[in-house]
């Protein structure tokens, strides 16, 4: 019996003993004040949030946008937070050229010699109906209108199911499809999106992950897309599609380049609270912005301060880069499939995430999609 008893003893401090320490974090293999960061997209939104936190910790910053004046602001910010001017670089160029992205990379190996951790943060937001961006519009039908046989060529013919109708907005025409104007609206929104949020994340890992990779004790890229990348969102056509686009291209290229010794992280936020949303893609006003409507009540709750964001980016990148045994104790932890990387893909809030799953289920119809509708305020 009390050998029993010494064996239950010893069954807990034989389980320590093997027990597995887990591997250093990437701030003890780079510490904050030796680490050197770029920005793509510093000059406004969450990307100026990082700079002055990066400034913060002592970081060395090169900071990247197309306007010169806005980045010399950021520069000033961040020597404000106490950071010597000297560890601050400000390079303006154009995400979507690749001249001025080879003239960054110069700029960093010159300055550094190499470089810890990319973010990809520049994109601009497209924020109307796919319609409404031609200058047609959803109203209600009538539902003792006509419905004419299939196949008509009446422009009043409206199916009979249908609770909605198209109309031209300018009220110039009885047509109710969008005139050669509005066609072009939409082209050059869309293609502006396109380059922007989903040509210029390609570029930037074509033109750094060589460097990243080269340099570093622990290389990281992190790429701020959203949820809108991953969940069919109203108001978003245009951007949901270039941010899906950039996000798949991004994942795709983190499976290819797997034992590069690069730690790939997306972070897919919903609703910040800040200006990005009053923008368009090819103007710096105009944007429609669902914070402003009177149901924001109604989802106030998931609305992500800057401050979140940052600290979510921060706080996965300084996860061990390793990949940890899912037991932590041997002999389970010898075993090289029992093992998880960090994550790669964080929606936030986590809600989100859940979201994703039930859009591909009857709940997706029923329960998600109306409330995406009610967010943007459209009808349901």
């Amino acid at each position: 019996m009390p050998s029993r008893l010494w064996l239950l003893l010893a069954v807990p401090l034989l389980l320590r003993l093997l027990k597995r320490r887990p591997g250093p974090s990437r701030e003890q293999l780079v510490p904050p004040k030796h680490e050197h960061v770029l920005l793509l997209g510093a000059s406004s939104g969450i990307g100026r949030d990082l700079a002055h936190a990066y400034a913060r910790r002592g970081a060395f910053i090169c900071l990247v946008a197309r306007r010169k004046e806005a980045l010399d602001k950021v520069k000033e910010e961040c020597v404000a937070h106490g950071l010597e001017p000297s560890r601050v670089l400000v390079v303006p160029a154009n995400i979507t050229s690749t001249e001025d992205l080879l003239n960054v990379r110069a700029a960093v190996e010159k300055a550094w010699g190499g470089l810890d951790t990319l973010h990809i943060l520049a994109g601009v937001p497209s924020t109307s109906t796919l319609m409404e961006a031609t200058g047609v519009t959803l109203k209600p039908a009538d539902p003792a209108g006509p419905a004419g046989p299939t196949g008509s060529s009446s422009t009043t013919t409206t199916s009979a199911s249908a609770k909605f109708k198209f109309e031209r907005t300018d009220g110039k025409s009885k047509s109710s499809s969008p005139d050669k104007a509005g066609m072009d609206r939409i082209a050059v929104e869309a293609r502006a999106c396109a380059e922007i949020n989903y040509v210029g994340t390609v570029l930037a890992l074509a033109c750094f992950l060589p460097l990243l990779a080269n340099s570093s004790r622990s290389p990281a890229v992190h790429h701020l897309s959203s949820v809108a990348a991953t969940i069919p969102a109203p108001c978003r056509a245009i951007y949901s599609a270039t941010k899906a686009a950039a996000f798949m291209a991004f994942e795709s290229c983190r499976v290819e380049c797997e034992g590069s010794g690069v730690r790939f992280f997306s972070l897919l936020p919903g609703t910040i609270a800040n200006d990005f949303r009053t923008k368009t893609a090819v103007a710096e006003t105009g944007g429609r912005d669902e914070t402003k409507l009177p149901i924001r009540h109604s989802w106030e709750k998931l609305l992500l301060q800057p401050e979140q964001v940052v600290r979510a980016i921060l706080s996965n990148l300084a996860l061990p880069p390793a990949p940890q045994p899912l037991i932590p104790c041997a002999p389970f932890s010898w075993i090289p499939q029992l093992r998880q990387p960090p994550p790669s893909v964080v929606h936030l809030p986590f809600m989100y995430a859940a979201a994703r799953w039930m859009g591909m289920t009857w709940l997706g119809w029923g329960y998600v999609e109306p409330s995406a509708r009610r967010k943007y305020g459209l009808p349901n």
